[in-house]
């Protein structure tokens, strides 16, 4: 018989007063020295063993479809594909084949692609490489979008040299990453979404491994009651009832 703390703890679910925890996606990360910088930022926005990263300095588009296909697994829910950067920038129908491919093996699962930061290669511009990444998550389904490009285009002291980032960058760049990943259930690819980085505390991490200075952060998560103080009763509801739960005591 379902007793009256189980009741009450159950009709506060139904209308939203107590909020049901959210499953997080397990993500397969895919990518270059950006990748090297961004993942640890990352996998501490969305949680600890959340996030399996193959990250590489030097790596192009076509190497990390080959990782990709060795890598992934039933366990992954999202996939992110963080590469081109280190792509020909004359050559962009390559980048969009690889992408492509890259979406073949995620096979219906969300596709997290990015734009690039680059400078010119032999007097080519990153332009064509952007246009094949933007054509690509437009007209493909399951993928989201982080427009890195747009990003340090309006805040050009994100990059260090012209491509990597320093530990702030690569903090920033990781919240885009993270806001993606959550977007991932509203598209259809992911059962369900972690958290958005707004919503998560930055420890202190580890310098990451590629150009710039990085030094470990730390930012405070934002107040998600809106500055509002927890509610007593409804603290000391969920707390009997995960004891009740722990303990396997009747709920009566």
């Amino acid at each position: 018989m379902v007793g009256p703390l189980l009741r009450t703890c159950l009709g506060l679910l139904a209308a939203g007063a107590i909020a049901a925890p959210a499953a997080a996606a397990s993500v397969l990360y895919v990518g270059d020295s950006l990748g090297v910088g961004t993942s640890p930022y990352l996998e501490q926005r969305l949680g600890a063993g959340e996030v399996e990263a193959d990250v590489e300095t030097g790596r192009p588009s076509g190497a990390g479809v080959d990782v990709l296909a060795s890598l992934l697994g039933p366990e992954h829910e999202v996939v992110v594909f963080d590469l081109g950067t280190n792509d020909d920038p004359a050559a962009p129908e390559a980048l969009a084949a690889d992408l492509s491919a890259a979406a073949g093996l995620a096979d219906g699962r969300c596709l997290v692609v990015a734009t690039l930061n680059r400078p010119p290669l032999n007097g080519v511009p990153v332009d064509g490489l952007n246009r094949a990444v933007t054509s690509f998550a437009s007209r493909s389904p399951n993928v989201a979008l982080v427009d890195w490009h747009g990003a340090a285009s309006a805040d050009p002291g994100l990059l260090t040299d012209g491509v990597h980032s320093d530990a702030d960058g690569y903090a920033a760049r990781a919240t885009l990453f993270a806001d993606a990943i959550a977007s991932c259930s509203s598209i259809g690819g992911a059962a369900g979404a972690s958290p958005s980085a707004a919503e998560s505390d930055l420890g202190p991490l580890p310098p990451a491994a590629s150009a710039g200075s990085n030094e470990p952060q730390r930012a405070a998560a934002p107040d998600r009651r809106g500055g509002r103080g927890p509610d007593p009763e409804l603290e000391a509801l969920a707390t009997e009832l995960a004891r009740a739960i722990a303990t396997g005591a009747d709920f009566g």
